[in-house]
């Protein structure tokens, strides 16, 4: 017994002596480390077309490390990092089996320089952002992998204590230099507490916040109280992205302890108050939305990331549920739904974000409303798109109306016309306006030639036309712009009299809104809708009205337009300013109409709105005998080759529902 108690404290004795000779032989060894250990970083940095220059390092104590001014630049001189001080202490133990792990950071200040640019100039050969390349590189990485290591590192390696004195990071866009930086970051075993700093335009703006990164949970989360009430001064969201936001308080956390190497399932909250903004796609006011709360749940695959539908979104009174997954395969496969919801009909219209839909503003309505969305495309085929949605009340009925009474347009009214917001014409719609023409006046050729063109099952529908709506986005993609609307003549009406021109996702929102309200309540007839719809739309710059366009264009009545001027008016509604570029100088109208108009004929005829026989021996000539006829322009070409090079479905968009 004795004999093995003294083995044993030979046995710790040999062990503390050889910790001791490990650490004195690390000790006097790591100079040579350090030194070796700040040649591989700058190597690492040069690899990447950057230049390094470091004044000095040292030991202070037995391990921590003070390196002195640290400068990071691209070999451009665009883009650089300064650090004027660093003091980095690791942990000992990992350090003798050379695994770096820190205890603690010191900084004074971290300054970083940042030349935004839209391109990147490679070999005098200009290679643009190319997003969805982006997410098709995203499917040649196990996502869920890539997640699964990340947050590990990202609570293995964050150290006990970070003191930052100063980050102050410029951003150039565009001549203007935004501001981005946190002063006094102090982290403390997982509790953290800073001041958010934003400058921009000779404006500053400083948000306290605070926040817990919490290994043993783990989450994160932090909260920030905006005491100002302007928006955030940061240029580059309004050159770049045309966005300028503000708010009251934002509150955000996330637990990510449900993760493995083939699943990550981070879910928490994103709350805010007092939310403000403005943007030219967004709406052309300020918006404000006073509370939004989201419990999220994301769950991310190995090729997926989903939004999962257990996610509640509360926006002021109402409460949704939306679904979202991409899929990164070859190319994104995009799945979005809004699972069926009942909202108390007042409610949802009070939720509406103010400023950002003025028609609707003041609208008291009860009863309930359901609504479900649900939308599929494959990036790969376009034409596998799918889109469903629809909003059906159960006893609604308007109490008051808002700021419109859309019963308006059975009645007289001024129609005002806005272009880029400027009034640019007024003029009354009704029996008193001599250019006012009803329904049985205009020739039944006209009136077919641009429902046809523009909404072939106009009477039949009840405001939308989904399968139009469907063929319009799948265009879209395929041609990777916005080629083709989907709108039909109820949202074209709805958007004439009572909303702006302007393509803002608002606009759009309100608009269908209130079509939907329009048919379902059954306020205006068709009849009459589409009466209003053909003397209010513009034929031309300035010509409003079926009335004044028949007699521009052809010196007539409208009631005495025959089928090929009825076709040619029908093919301008949706350029109505490109008129002039339709004919050549000798007045003999360009190729790409005799196309338009035989599938516009064959189309009428299949819909029987006119007999076989009105188009017997019809050629497909134009000729103008009004005062456009004296209207040209030859020096502009492109106008021209647009017209020539569109596709018939451009030119027809109720071609989809055929």
């Amino acid at each position: 017994m004795h004999l093995i108690k003294f083995n044993r404290k030979k046995l710790g004795l040999a062990f503390l002596i050889f910790v001791l000779l490990l650490m004195i032989a690390g000790f006097s060894l790591r100079g040579v480390l350090l030194r070796k250990a700040i040649r591989d970083v700058a190597q690492r940095f040069r690899n990447h077309n950057y230049k390094v220059h470091i004044d000095g390092a040292g030991f202070k104590g037995l391990s921590a490390v003070y390196i002195k001014e640290i400068f990071i630049q691209s070999e451009t001189d665009d883009n650089s990092v300064q650090i004027n001080s660093l003091f980095v202490k690791p942990r000992i133990i990992p350090l003798l089996a050379k695994r770096i792990r820190i205890k603690r950071i010191n900084a004074e200040s971290i300054l970083v320089r940042y030349n935004y640019m839209d391109s990147t100039i490679v070999a005098n050969a200009t290679v643009r952002n190319d997003s969805a390349g982006f997410l098709e590189a995203r499917g040649e990485i196990d996502m869920a992998g890539f997640a699964f290591r990340n947050i590990r590192r990202l609570f293995h390696y964050i150290p006990s204590r970070v003191n930052l004195g100063k980050v102050d990071v410029k951003v150039k866009y565009s001549d203007n230099l935004s501001g981005i930086g946190i002063d006094d970051f102090k982290l403390n075993h997982g509790k953290f507490s800073a001041t958010f700093v934003l400058t921009g335009d000779s404006n500053a703006l400083q948000l306290p916040f605070s926040g817990k990164l919490d290994k043993s949970t783990p989450e994160i989360s932090f909260g920030m109280v905006n005491p100002d009430t302007s928006f955030l001064p940061v240029p580059i969201l309004r050159d770049k992205y045309g966005f300028e936001a503000g708010f009251d308080s934002v509150e955000f956390s996330v637990d990510l302890s449900r993760r493995n190497r083939h699943m990550v399932s981070p879910q928490g909250v994103f709350a805010f108050s007092g939310f403000k903004s403005k943007g030219v796609r967004l709406s052309t006011g300020n918006i404000l939305i006073d509370h939004f709360t989201s419990s999220f749940k994301v769950n991310i695959g190995a090729s997926y990331a989903e939004l999962d539908s257990a996610t509640e979104v509360y926006l002021n009174r109402i409460v949704f549920h939306p679904y979202l997954k991409i899929s990164l395969l070859s190319k994104p496969v995009i799945d979005f739904k809004i699972i069926p919801q009942t909202w108390a009909a007042n409610d949802f219209f009070s939720s509406l974000p103010q400023g950002m839909f003025t028609s609707l503003k003041g609208i008291q309505t009860e009863g309930t409303l359901h609504y479900f969305l649900t939308f599929s495309v494959d990036m790969a085929c376009p034409d596998s798109l799918f889109f469903n949605t629809r909003l059906t009340g159960d006893h609604f009925r308007i109490k008051s109306y808002g700021v419109d009474d859309y019963r308006m347009l059975n009645g007289s009214f001024t129609q005002r016309v806005y272009e880029k917001g400027r009034l640019v014409a007024a003029f009354p719609v009704g029996t008193e306006n001599p250019d006012f023409v009803s329904f049985e006046e205009i020739s039944p050729f006209l009136r077919a030639a641009v429902m046809t063109s523009e909404d072939g099952s106009f009477f039949y529908h009840n405001g939308f036309n989904p399968k139009a709506f469907t063929e319009s986005i799948s265009t879209n993609i395929k041609e990777k712009r916005f080629a083709r609307g989907g709108s039909t003549i109820s949202m074209q009406l709805v958007k004439n009299v009572f909303l702006t021109r302007n393509k803002t996702l608002a606009r759009k929102i309100e608009e269908a809104i209130i079509v939907w309200i329009i048919e379902n309540e059954n306020l205006v007839a068709k009849q009459r809708m589409y009466e209003v719809y053909l003397n209010i739309i513009e034929w031309g710059p300035g010509i409003y009205g079926i009335n004044q366009a028949s007699h521009f264009y052809f010196n007539k009545k409208p009631s005495d337009l025959n089928l090929q001027e009825s076709v040619y008016l029908a093919s301008i509604v949706p350029h109505p300013k490109w008129y002039k570029y339709s004919f050549e100088s000798n007045g003999v109208m360009r190729p790409f109409f005799a196309p338009y108009y035989s599938r516009l004929k064959e189309l009428m005829v299949r819909r029987e709105f006119i007999n076989p026989s009105d188009t017997f021996g019809i050629q497909p000539v134009v000729t103008l005998t009004g005062p456009a006829a004296v209207v040209f322009d030859n020096s502009d070409t492109s106008r021209a080759d647009s017209l020539r090079s569109m596709d018939m479905l451009e030119l027809i968009p109720s071609l989809q529902s055929f």
